[in-house]
């Protein structure tokens, strides 16, 4: 295709390979994985927004701050009981330095001689962090915004290239499904063969949900969970921006709490330039992001087929176009009286800012033998009878919304068209969030969710998501201080 400012999508067997083995700089053992998590200066933050010990009753042996620190810590070893076994007597009085230099003497000498016991964490759980939650979650969502920017990722004054958006300007999201801590589905089960019934420890929150596509549909039994992180090109410098839980098992549900999530990180976000999500992305959920100047990097949805655009003449010529795999196409008849659609160029991708809402264009160079003609097409973005639609020069009427001539044009109309190189080259960033399910189910005994009830859920995967930030902040310093060696040589030299 000449001159089109996406490119050619290249066949499979040409692709190149973005697969790579992780160096052994980039390892991180468990032991260092702690030492990340004592040292995060967030947790202790977080405790000082927990409720103050009752005065009556039996006093708190432990400050909050130990039960953070074991809440993030099971997510490490991958169980609440190797955490509590991993502070040895070495471990527990690192926890005792890290507690004195964060949050001074006092607090440190009121902690007791050993580690608090499971059963004890499993108490404060319930009782202290579980309420506490909401409150400590949006702290978490607050630093991390934060840590994002103060890392680099979504600069405000880097160059926009809405055609090569770099890494680090785009949000990256998806939905999981960790699988129920118990198989059981029912409380009480009776044996067909001697009568006995058998009492069984059911997950409240856990209920039934698909995955893998609109294509192969996979049950999966548990609690399904939505995040939102971004990285550079380093591996371990993910941050997880946000953890959602999804109540629905449609679609539809997850892909609300997606765009919720993005609208409100965009907002954050000032250098955010766009998302890149999978097909539970339609297009009411493209229309939304793009309305708010964000890129929507998605795959077509199955269901979507190519539709008639409109039929356009320029003095001799006539140009039939049609909208095919996210872009505009032409159709042109053969010789043996059948059709094909034919991708037209696009020239530019425009974007516009308004006061209220963004619009984007795609510039088309229509190829004619009597001149290539220039075309603007609208994208991204399905109008209603409240936008502005303009008026039609030769008669003066109004021009028909989108949604009046039933015309869903985010659905049918990409940004970023799918049969692209430029799709190619960014989507496959998506990847990133495979690489967050699969850490999250390492980091569960058995690739099972080690907590019952949807509150002490959301404690474990706010605790997974303060143990990897918690990596990620901790090698962006390491790696600093190293460039600032490296640069405080070459001057001497």
């Amino acid at each position: 295709m000449p001159d089109d400012v996406f490119g050619d999508a290249l066949p499979q067997y040409l692709r190149p390979s973005r697969k790579r083995q992780l160096s052994d700089k980039e390892q991180r053992t468990q032991p260092q994985r702690i030492a990340d998590c004592l040292d995060e200066t967030l947790i202790y933050e977080m405790a000082e927004q927990l409720p103050a010990p009752a005065s009556i009753g039996c006093p708190r042996k432990y400050p909050a701050v130990v039960y953070l620190l074991l809440a993030s810590l099971m997510t490490v070893t991958g169980s609440k009981r190797s955490a509590v076994g991993s502070l040895d007597g070495r471990q527990w009085r690192a926890v005792r330095a890290s507690v004195r230099r964060h949050a001074g003497r006092t607090a440190a000498a009121l902690l007791p001689l050993t580690p608090p016991s499971r059963n004890q964490y499993l108490y404060a759980e319930e009782k202290l962090l579980a309420p506490s939650i909401e409150t400590l979650q949006h702290l978490f969502e607050q630093h991390a915004v934060q840590q994002a920017l103060h890392q680099g990722l979504f600069p405000e004054d880097a160059t926009r290239n809405w055609v090569r958006p770099e890494r680090r300007q785009l949000l990256v999201g998806d939905a999981t499904v960790p699988k129920a801590p118990s198989k059981a589905e029912h409380a009480y089960t009776v044996d067909t063969t001697t009568g006995e019934i058998r009492r069984h420890r059911v997950d409240p929150a856990a209920r039934l949900y698909y995955e893998n596509g609109e294509k192969e549909k996979r049950p999966a039994r548990g609690t399904k969970w939505f995040f939102a992180s971004a990285r550079d090109d380093g591996y371990w410098q993910r941050v997880i921006l946000t953890v959602r839980h999804v109540s629905g098992g449609e679609y539809e549900d997850e892909a609300a709490v997606a765009v919720r999530s993005f609208t409100q990180l965009s907002r954050l976000l000032p250098g955010c330039m766009g998302v890149i999500y999978d097909g539970a992305f339609r297009g009411v959920h493209r229309d939304a992001l793009a309305r708010l100047g964000l890129l929507v990097i998605n795959h077509q949805h199955g269901s979507v087929k190519p539709r008639a655009y409109e039929l356009l003449r320029f003095g001799r010529c006539r140009h039939d176009l049609w909208c095919d795999q996210g872009r505009i196409a032409e159709r042109v008849l053969l010789d043996d009286g059948t059709s094909t659609l034919l991708p037209v160029p696009v020239s530019r991708l425009e974007h516009r800012q308004g006061r209220t809402k963004s619009r984007w264009y795609h510039l088309l160079l229509i190829p004619c033998r009597h001149g290539a003609h220039p075309h603007r097409v609208q994208v991204g973005i399905t109008t209603t009878p409240d936008d502005r639609v303009g008026t039609d020069p030769a008669t003066g009427r109004r021009h028909k919304s989108d949604t009046e001539r039933d015309f869903h044009r985010a659905e049918h109309l990409q940004q970023i068209p799918e049969s692209t190189l430029t799709h190619q080259q960014i989507y496959p960033y998506r990847s990133d969030s495979e690489s967050v399910h699969n850490q999250l189910d390492q980091s569960m005994w058995n690739n099972r969710m080690i907590s019952y009830g949807l509150e002490r859920q959301k404690v474990f995967l706010l605790g997974f998501a303060l143990a990897q930030n918690a990596t990620s902040r901790r090698i962006f310093l390491e790696r600093s201080k190293t460039v600032q060696a490296e640069c405080a040589g070459r001057k001497v030299a």
